[in-house]
């Protein structure tokens, strides 16, 4: 029987002599890993949540990373299972390693750049892959490094406000410790919200927040009337920003997905919140 490995409890993994060559993933970001090392083609089905690089589009999708299926996996006839942690229902993974595939466990919080680092350090030992695991971590470090000086020469920072949902109502916005806060301050931004994690806000509660900029994802825009939906979430016309028109939309995925893209979103940022340094 192969046992499950779990990077939240171990914080190591042994080397494997298995053949890793069927991989199963369940996660966004360490799908997004396995093809930055240049495992790709060894990948046979992701789920739902792994959108990137393009070429995962046309693999066969096994559902949720919170909802598996061991039947589902197994049809598949994988070597290698990997997934958060938190996955669920917890089950799953002891019948995945009753039937012999090895299963790994990622932490997936706490969402830092830290933590990337050492899920990308253990893919790549899993894989046989620690040149270039070491390779990936030495280029997203050095990237972040180049923008922190930038951010280092500007001397007042920029409020950011990060809209989750945009349109009516009230939108879900980034606050201390999530995500969108980290590359924020990676960024060279003040999150301009004080609260823990998400947290709905009303017309009130975001003028009173007085963004610089607000940050919106390009798909919020795409999937609504893009400026006219964010103008009709109620207190946004009244912010500085947008009276001043700085508005910056990004990617959700490189954004949110804490993935080996975590220095494009820094950068990209950055770009928006300092564009006359950025040139």
């Amino acid at each position: 029987m192969m046992k499950i490995i779990s990077g939240l409890l171990l914080l190591a993994l042994p080397l494997l002599a298995q053949s890793q060559d069927r991989i199963i993933i369940a996660g966004g970001s360490l799908t997004e890993i396995v093809y930055a090392l240049g495992a790709g083609d060894r990948v046979i089905a992701v789920d739902q949540t792994s959108g990137y690089p393009p070429q995962v589009g046309s693999l066969p999708q096994i559902g949720y990373w919170k909802q598996l299926n061991t039947e589902g996996i197994l049809s598949l006839k994988p070597d290698l299972f990997m997934t958060w942690s938190d996955a669920e229902p917890n089950w799953v993974l002891q019948q995945l390693a009753q039937q012999s595939v090895n299963v790994s466990l990622f932490k997936r919080i706490p969402a830092t750049v830290e933590q990337l680092c050492i899920n990308i350090s253990q893919v790549a030992k899993i894989l046989d892959l620690k040149p270039q695991g070491e390779r990936l971590i030495a280029d997203i470090k050095q990237k972040i490094d180049r923008v922190t000086i930038e951010v280092s020469k500007q001397p007042e920072k920029v409020r950011v406000l990060f809209l989750l949902s945009i349109g009516g109502g009230s939108p879900q916005i980034a606050g201390q410790g999530s995500i969108a806060d980290g590359i924020i301050t990676l960024a060279g931004g003040t999150n301009a919200a004080t609260h823990s994690q998400y947290k709905q806000y009303s017309g009130e509660s975001i003028i009173a927040t007085r963004p610089d900029i607000i940050v919106v994802t390009k798909q919020s825009m795409e999937s609504t009337d893009g400026l006219k939906s964010l103008e009709a979430t109620p207190g946004v016309v009244q912010t500085p920003a947008w009276r001043n028109q700085r508005i910056v939309a990004v990617d959700q995925a490189t954004l949110l997905g804490m993935g080996p893209r975590v220095a494009e979103a820094v950068d990209e940022l950055y770009r928006g919140f300092y564009p006359a340094a950025a040139k």
